[in-house]
């Protein structure tokens, strides 16, 4: 089957270049709830709206997201059991003057409509699991209404007790349409049918049209790994990922 570490450093690659900026808006917004400490003020939904800048400027370096920005954990942003401070690349014409618009979503928990992203897996399982984590691919409804994966990272600082505290995960949305090019390059090295899959066993890439037969394998490879040539003659590699439902349509915010 040949050599594998190649393809799979390059897969690798491909996801470090997304999680470096988004990892970068998550150490922004630890800083700003350190200084909001240090000086005995509260963490409120104008301070944390200062990090639009800092999501602003790593959008910049991810021309294929749609958004990116702070989903914070409940209580971390005060009197807000849900807060997020979430950009887009919207429609020509709209947004500010460096081309982002703040995605305004119903939070309010006595409402039927709740956008509970409490209960969401991208969510979730950073929390967690303590690791970065990829969702998808799916349709953001509630955003751009694109094909996308999700790709977010816990944040954590030093609790008042010394342990790590949960403040909330960072993370973008990556449309298919500039990511799956990215990845195809990739596996066509491979001189096998490859096939890049989640968890879930969800097909993000393959260099075959019989990838899309890929949830009928028996089983698949743990994230970083490629199974045995003995085992199935395909290739797989996997990013771990797991469904969660979809995000409902914008309304009105109660941020």
């Amino acid at each position: 089957m040949g050599d594998l570490h190649a393809p799979a450093s390059g897969v690798r690659a491909a996801l470090e270049g997304v999680f470096g900026p988004v990892a970068a808006i998550g150490d922004g917004f630890v800083a700003q709830r350190r200084n909001c400490v240090a000086s005995g003020t509260a963490l409120t939904p104008d301070r944390l709206a200062g990090m639009r800048e800092i999501v602003w400027q790593q959008l910049g370096l991810l021309p294929a997201a749609d958004g990116a920005g702070i989903v914070a954990a409940p209580g971390v942003i005060a009197g807000k059991d849900r807060h997020l401070e979430w950009w887009q690349r919207p429609a020509s014409g709209e947004g500010t003057a460096d081309g982002f618009a703040r995605i305004r979503l119903n939070l309010d928990p006595e409402s039927i409509d709740l956008y509970d992203y409490l209960e969401m897996d991208w969510f979730t399982i950073p929390q967690r699991e303590g690791r970065p984590y990829v969702y998808g691919p799916h349709i953001d409804f509630s955003c751009a209404d694109r094909y996308v994966v999700t790709m977010t990272v816990p944040v954590t600082d030093s609790g008042p007790d010394g342990e790590r505290e949960f403040l909330g995960i960072v993370g973008a949305d990556i449309r298919m349409s500039h990511f799956e090019p990215e990845l195809l390059a990739i596996l066509r090295t491979v001189p096998a049918p490859a096939v890049l899959v989640t968890a879930e066993r969800r097909v993000v890439a393959a260099n075959t049209r019989s990838g899309s037969r890929a949830p009928g394998c028996p089983a698949c490879p743990r994230p970083g790994t490629a199974t045995s040539p003995r085992s199935r003659r395909s290739a797989r590699t996997a990013a771990g990922s797991s469904p969660r439902p979809a995000k409902r349509r914008r309304t009105s915010s109660h941020a």
